[in-house]
């Protein structure tokens, strides 16, 4: 089954590596427009230029925990590519540890990563797809949300989270 994405605005979180990258490269390829999000921005662009160098992929930097900066990433998407037909919610992050043994930041910097940040992409970015009528939001959970994983609290909790905002939205 072959898909074109041609004249589409895909966004990929945490798509400087692994299986964000994956992704990117897989959206690139069916001819959408990429916007490779991470933190560091350095990344972004190298994830992004590594797709080719004819514009149809930027790296943007961006942290997804924090609102100020997922809002004004979004608005600079869009204002560069157009409008986002596509969000890929894949930003994650572990911090593990024995539940006795894991830090409120450590606790924080998981679920703030991993669930508050694709509730406030999907938040910034549905506004545009729900005026346009159209729109696609994936978000990359795993099977520890279902089924959790010793030493993965943080991370299975978040996952959770993430399944139900899934099927909330």
């Amino acid at each position: 089954m072959k898909i074109d994405l041609s004249g589409k605005v895909a966004v990929v979180t945490g798509g400087s590596r692994g299986i964000g990258q994956g992704i990117a490269a897989t959206l690139h390829r069916a001819g959408a427009t990429v916007a490779v999000l991470a933190r560091d921005g350095a990344r972004a662009q190298a994830a992004a230029a590594a797709l080719g160098d004819d514009h149809s992929a930027r790296g943007y930097p961006c942290d997804v925990s924090r609102a100020d900066q997922v809002e004004s990433t979004v608005a600079t998407v869009e204002r560069d590519l157009g409008p986002i037909a596509i969000l890929v919610n894949n930003a994650g992050t572990t911090r593990d540890n024995l539940v006795l043994r894991i830090s409120d930041e450590d606790w924080n910097a998981v679920l703030d990563t991993n669930l508050k940040g694709a509730f406030l992409m999907t938040k910034h970015v549905a506004r545009g797809m729900i005026k346009r009528r159209h729109g696609r939001i994936v978000n990359i959970t795993s099977v520890v949300g279902l089924w959790g994983n010793a030493g993965q609290a943080n991370y299975a909790a978040s996952k959770a989270g993430l399944v139900g905002f899934t099927k909330s939205v």
